[in-house]
């Protein structure tokens, strides 16, 4: 190596570490804000989850009583496989109806798309328990659905499992995750160029197969994304259970939000059940996304 080799080398190696100094010092606001508000939160509860209450004091020591409670308690896996049931047939019906939402306004109303994405927005501005709320006034005994259905001589009398039912937690939340998923499916799908359909249909792929094997696979950030938000924020959703469920449709999110409140509290318990929660979905949500990819690619 040469003199000259090496000073240019040097002077590379400079100019690599310049650019990466730079970049940590432009990171670093996001990086401390990521770690204060979610990593220590986080770390926290996780080291209560190693904690146990005695009377009604909480014992700081390490013990994993708390996770054997859950794993040999019934009642917890019950309402865990409800959780996770519902918040698959959540996302089950959101996601497809927010990729057909995308693709009309991609493909079909290019030119009213942005005022069909207002539409859609609409809904975020008005409050979580509105919109909750909004959804008890329809589906509701005396609620415009039964209603109309009794004003049209469908039924005789009201629907009972209208509310207060799995039926109704389903409805409700995908109504509530509808614009989540369709924001993150209608960005990816705005970079799919019409060409790419053109050329794909010319050549003899068919609508279903064009879907499968084109739409889908260029989408699939945006499906991925979309199919995480409605899932996760269904699984952990405790609001829309309490007030449209009923008491048998009560999901592990209740249970945890009764741990760290009332007399009976087991805020040690609590933590215990979030993290078994956070893992379980955490795992389906990866093997969904793996399984999404695979079949794409048949």
């Amino acid at each position: 190596m040469t003199a000259g080799t090496a000073h240019i080398g040097m002077r590379e190696y400079g100019h690599d570490a310049r650019e990466a100094a730079r970049a940590a010092v432009m990171l670093s606001p996001a990086v401390l804000f990521y770690v204060i508000f979610f990593g220590v939160p986080m770390l926290s509860l996780l080291v209560l989850s190693f904690w146990h209450v005695e009377g009604f004091d909480i014992v700081a020591d390490f013990t994993g009583a708390n996770y054997q409670k859950i794993a040999s308690s019934g009642l917890y896996r019950d309402i865990l496989l409800r959780t996770i049931g519902l918040g698959l047939l959540t996302a089950a019906i959101t996601v497809p109806i927010a990729f057909t939402l995308s693709y009309l306004m991609r493909f079909v109303f290019p030119h009213k798309a942005q005022f069909i994405l207002q539409l859609v927005l609409v809904s975020l501005f008005s409050g979580y328990l509105v919109r909750i709320y909004a959804w008890r006034t329809i589906l509701g005994k005396q609620g415009l659905l039964n209603s109309a259905l009794q004003w049209l001589g469908a039924i005789d009398r009201p629907l009972e499992y209208l509310i207060y039912s799995n039926f109704a937690v389903i409805v409700t939340l995908t109504g509530l995750l509808l614009p989540l998923a369709v924001l993150p499916i209608y960005s990816s799908m705005a970079n799919i160029s019409r060409d790419h359909i053109e050329i794909a249909a010319d050549l003899g792929s068919r609508r279903l197969h064009l879907v499968r094997t084109v739409l889908i696979p260029m989408a699939l950030p945006g499906i991925r994304t979309g199919f995480a938000f409605t899932f996760l924020l269904a699984a952990g959703d405790f609001v829309t259970p309490s007030l449209v469920g009923g008491s048998q449709s009560i999901m592990i999110g209740n249970v945890i939000a009764d741990q760290f409140r009332g007399t009976g509290a087991n805020w040690p318990l609590g933590a215990a059940l979030a993290f078994v929660v956070m893992a379980a979905v955490m795992l389906i949500v990866i093997v969904i996304t793996h399984l999404i990819r695979r079949v794409t690619r048949w």
